[in-house]
């Protein structure tokens, strides 16, 4: 009876491990590529970040040059009476020194927000926003002929984040809701929040301005994106700042398309722990009015 031959067994098995072995090789050859350019791409981040932070500053002195040597025009004796239009020229070289100084605070801000050192802790939000509306008040009473801002707050509970970049998110979404009124018309806003079951809290800042345009609802966070360009003043980095903060923070942001009768711009981040001794929702006001 013919003798037959062993299947090749042995050898097949040999190749298909020779396969594997070489699709890890060239596994691990990608994954070592790809770590060196995330390194390289944190530390042009990183650089990017020093850069902006430097030039920042280098931009902020001759701002202040320029809007120093403003001020002592405006009180220069030039005779009477003035020359025609001096002070318009003087007020137009203010103004804009201002809009650059607003637009290199807005550029520093976006830039360095993403790589900022956070300081977790837990937030009295109701607290917060009070002392964002203090100074708004403020604000407002340094302002002639403007309508007093009317902004009320429902009982707000404790979150965890960062209490400089929450600040500064409020400020934002504040100063655009008091911002995009119609000429003489009254500032009304509402800050509102919800917890869900899931740890997380969505809160909403609604105003009864003139609202966002159709289809804008997504855009207005992007750079330099604004919405009413030729109406009303901004850098269009506002609310750029506002989505990274919120990312940072583990949260995320949006603007409900379907609200009408103004803007409503919510944005979510993790509540605070439940065994934490912090002021919870039943204990802030329930409401807080701008006063003049």
């Amino acid at each position: 009876m013919p003798h037959n031959a062993d299947p090749p067994t042995a050898a097949c098995s040999d190749g298909a491990a020779d396969d594997v072995y070489a699709e890890l090789e060239r596994q691990r050859r990608r994954n070592a590529d790809l770590e060196r350019t995330i390194v390289q791409m944190t530390r042009s981040v990183r650089d990017l970040e020093a850069f902006s932070w430097e030039i920042s500053h280098d931009l902020k002195a001759p701002l202040m040059g320029i809007s120093g040597y403003a001020q002592l025009l405006a009180h220069l004796d030039v005779g009477w009476p003035r020359p025609a239009e001096f002070d318009e020229f003087i007020a137009e070289i203010t103004q804009g020194a201002d809009r650059m100084a607003r637009l290199v605070d807005d550029v520093l801000a976006y830039s360095t927000v993403r790589g900022a050192p956070l300081r977790m802790t837990t937030i009295d939000l109701g607290a917060l926003v009070d002392d964002v509306v203090a100074d708004r008040a403020a604000e407002a009473a340094l302002l002639s002929g403007q309508p007093t801002p009317h902004i009320t707050r429902d009982a707000l509970p404790a979150v965890h984040g960062d209490h400089g970049m929450l600040r500064r998110l409020f400020e934002n979404l504040l100063g655009n809701a008091l911002k995009y009124v119609r000429p003489g018309e009254t500032a009304r806003v509402h800050v509102s929040a919800q917890a869900d079951n899931d740890g997380a809290v969505r809160i909403e800042v609604t105003d009864a301005g003139v609202g966002i345009p159709e289809g804008q609802h997504e855009a207005i966070f992007g750079e330099l994106h604004r919405a009413h360009p030729d109406a009303y003043e901004g850098t269009g980095l506002g609310l750029a700042i506002c989505r990274r903060i919120a990312q940072r923070l583990g949260g995320s942001i949006g603007a409900d398309p379907r609200f009408r009768g103004g803007a409503r711009v919510w944005f979510t981040l993790a509540a605070a722990p439940a065994d934490d001794g912090s002021a919870g929702a039943g204990t802030v006001p329930v409401a807080a009015e701008v006063a003049a």
